[in-house]
């Protein structure tokens, strides 16, 4: 984690990439194209059988095999920690090479899906015939996987762990729910670099943190100097690391893209209301001399209903609660979480293993709350095939296992930061949501389960 130390410094320093003419830059700079612009382009049909070199090519070790891009993601990439964003910029950029010295074309460059523009999988994609098909996708339509929320601007900060944060938004929406809502492998921490789509949808989220930083109007990164920017990122043993610094701004890359824009509005949401289901709470107890459970419920079950859990306090609870949010805002973020959502022994189902669905998580969400004021005020994360993997992933990485253990995992949600913004008149009682989100068809039945699921109070920071 992040020092206190380091953020306060990195926090007061605004140091944004140079804004210069997009004429000038565009003369020297290479410039990744949209899916629209590229597919129409003479480089799609080398890209298509470069695709298809790379596919072939069985040596995984090989950097100019697809299968060895499988294998750095699944040992290296930070998914729900810092240097979300960073990490992937250089993997993309060590990825794109790799096409052109496969392609023996200098020219060759990844292009970007933008869904923000159309959320439909682009028709390429799913051609039988074509090195981009895979099969067992469960969703071709990311509509409701989308979000402004990230692009708001109370967004101004940029790492994890920080107060009005744009990494962690953006990572559960849009990029972890255009994961679970395209399912199959895509839905899979460790094998979703398989899918040719990862590599277009991870280049539309490289693009939006530039458009972000782009945006200005008091968003800030950690300036140059800051030891955020310390180290370097692991690629493999075929390719070469590359410093953290490296990845501070795409210009030093050398590249741009067609569109630095935020997204200013969501195309027709097909969101439906699904039934809620309303469930009583455990009572509290303590956990350890620090920590309490205010309360919880076990053997949850979650299929195609939205869930709401009522969780009462008592009178010391509300106390305690009460005490944590009145700490500085950027105090309690720094620490990791104060107030949190816990799921323990979390598993997907055979049914939930194929995706195409996701769970948005909010606490104390109003009946009559608008998608915007929900996501801004309430929305704590997501959950679904993706981030449960990628706790999976975590836990075997510590571990050194290499399978999943049949207790499941730990997934936790913060939420300090929402309690403060939302600043609940009545403490009486907490409630978390999880609230179902499909695309075009909706998949009936268990897809996620939990052992345990309980609201935490401590005084230390989360592990």
């Amino acid at each position: 984690m992040i020092s206190r130390r380091h953020f306060l410094q990195s926090s007061l320093t605004v140091a944004l990439v140079p804004f210069l003419p997009r004429v000038a830059l565009s003369a020297t700079l290479r410039v990744r194209p949209s899916w629209d612009t590229f597919r129409k382009g003479t480089l799609f049909p080398v890209f298509l059988e470069t695709v298809a070199k790379m596919k072939a090519n069985t040596n995984a070790a090989d950097p100019r095999s697809w299968s060895y891009w499988v294998g750095v993601h699944k040992n290296f990439c930070p998914h729900g920690r810092p240097y979300f964003l960073a990490w992937h910029r250089g993997f993309l950029f060590r990825f794109e090479a790799q096409l052109r010295k496969v392609a023996a074309n200098s020219s060759l460059i990844l292009p970007y899906w933008d869904y923000y523009v159309d959320p439909i999988l682009p028709a390429e994609f799913t051609d039988t015939r074509s090195p981009l098909y895979v099969p067992n996708r469960a969703g071709d339509d990311v509509t409701n996987a989308l979000s402004l929320g990230p692009f708001d601007d109370s967004v101004i900060n940029f790492p994890r762990y920080y107060t009005n944060a744009f990494e962690p938004k953006v990572e559960s929406l849009p990029h972890n729910a255009v994961h679970n809502l395209i399912g199959g492998i895509m839905g899979s921490v460790t094998l979703s670099p398989t899918d040719p789509i990862f590599w277009v949808h991870h280049g539309n989220i490289d693009r939006l943190w530039a458009a972000w930083v782009k945006a200005d109007h008091g968003r800030t990164m950690p300036s140059k100097t800051s030891s955020y920017w310390s180290g370097s990122f692991s690629y493999g043993a075929g390719v070469s690391s590359m410093l953290r610094i490296g990845t501070y701004s795409t210009y030093g890359l050398n590249y741009e893209y067609e569109d630095e824009s935020m997204p200013a509005a969501l195309p027709a949401s097909m969101l439906r209301a699904p039934a809620t289901l309303s469930l009583q709470a455990l009572p509290p107890k303590p956990l350890d001399t620090q920590t309490v459970s205010l309360g919880g419920a076990q053997q949850l079950s979650l299929d195609q209903h939205s869930v709401s859990i009522a969780v009462p306090l008592t009178a010391q609870d509300q106390t305690r609660v009460r005490s944590l949010l009145m700490k500085p805002a950027a105090t309690t973020a720094l620490a990791g979480t104060s107030i949190r959502v816990v799921l323990d022994g979390v598993r997907l189902t055979g049914l939930g293993q194929k995706g195409g669905y996701f769970y948005k998580v909010y606490i104390n969400l109003p009946d009559q709350a608008g998608i915007a004021l929900a996501e801004n005020n309430y929305l704590l994360g997501t959950l679904g095939p993706i981030e449960i993997t990628a706790a999976q992933h975590m836990q075997q990485m510590q571990s050194g296992a290499h399978a999943p253990t049949s207790d499941g995992v730990q997934v936790s949600f913060p939420a300090t930061e929402a309690l403060q913004r939302i600043w609940p008149a009545n403490l009486g009682k907490l409630s978390v949501s999880f609230v179902r989100v499909d695309g075009r068809t909706q998949a009936r039945g268990t897809m996620i389960t939990v052992r345990e699921f309980r609201l935490e109070a401590s005084d230390m920071p989360a592990k």
